[in-house]
């Protein structure tokens, strides 16, 4: 790292920058914090080389629009949080506090403000957010020999393996659907799915039926596993992020790796494990 890139992180603990913006996308920064900050210097704001709302993430671009039009409609006041990436690639996130000036015929002439730096604090509460969501009972049970495990809050039932009935043009880890109590089901099978090496079938296979989250709203599910083990209660801070040199199988399934004891569980995520397939009984399916 270089000297100039120590510097930049240093000054992102202590930026803000007051500003005087105008419609035409020009920017008047007062003082060089912004450029200690993000990496471009004021004049680039001023001459419009470079847009503020560019910088801006697209997913975050909405609502920070949506914060202007109901000022407006307003006392012509806001704040808004919103993320931008500086001039090296990095990621900040913004608190923005301002007011629009409209001339006296009630145009807008320009909006003044000012911007901070709230990365530190806004990634510890999403942490600590994280940590919460991520807090609960968790159903663990065993596949190829290996522990895993399902939120609670997912899980409807667990039944013995019924009869299954194939269906034609199914993706390969659905084994078909199962009658339960008059409601047909679709079974995966998850070591299929995970691409887990099938190995001697267990005496103690089952299926946990699982809610499933979809755009059209949640459907049942079976999940086809070796043997249903415990209900543990897992706090957030012992679950961690699933390392990208994990390459078992997509790492997109996983929540998380949960650390307990002398153990390693992964917790998978069963609305990204059904959410890219078409299953059997729902609109599109073959």
């Amino acid at each position: 790292m270089s000297k100039r890139d120590d510097a930049h992180i240093q000054n992102l603990k202590s930026f803000n920058a007051a500003f005087k913006g105008y419609m035409d996308g020009s920017i008047d920064f007062y003082g060089d914090q912004i450029e200690a900050a993000t990496g471009y210097p004021r004049q680039d704001f001023q001459s419009r080389k470079v847009i503020w709302t560019d910088l801006i993430l697209p997913e975050d671009r909405k609502q920070t629009r949506e914060a202007f039009v109901a000022a407006l409609k307003g006392d012509k006041t806001y704040t808004r949080q919103y993320r931008i990436v500086d001039k090296s690639g990095r990621t900040m996130w913004i608190q923005e506090w301002s007011q629009i000036v409209c001339s006296s015929n009630g145009q807008i002439d320009h909006v003044t403000g000012i911007i901070v730096d709230i990365t530190e604090s806004k990634t510890a509460e999403l942490t600590r957010l994280a940590c919460e969501q991520r807090t609960g009972k968790y159903l663990t049970f065993t596949l190829a020999g290996e522990s895993y495990g399902v939120s609670l809050v997912k899980i409807r039932e667990i039944i013995e393996i019924l009869p299954i009935t194939p269906v034609p043009n199914a993706p390969h880890s659905i084994l078909g659907v199962i009658n339960l109590r008059g409601k047909v089901i679709p079974v995966m099978d998850l070591k299929a799915r995970l691409g887990l090496t099938t190995g001697a079938l267990s005496d103690r296979r089952c299926i946990i039926v699982v809610e499933v989250t979809r755009l059209e709203g949640t459907l049942l599910a079976g999940l086809l596993v070796d043997e249903v083990s415990e209900v543990l209660t897992i706090r957030g801070e012992n679950i961690e992020d699933t390392p990208v040199t994990l390459s078992r199988f997509r790492t997109e399934y996983v929540l998380g790796m949960a650390k307990i004891e002398d153990r390693v569980r992964l917790l998978l995520d069963t609305d990204r494990i059904f959410g890219d397939l078409t299953l059997p009984g729902e609109p599109h399916s073959l």
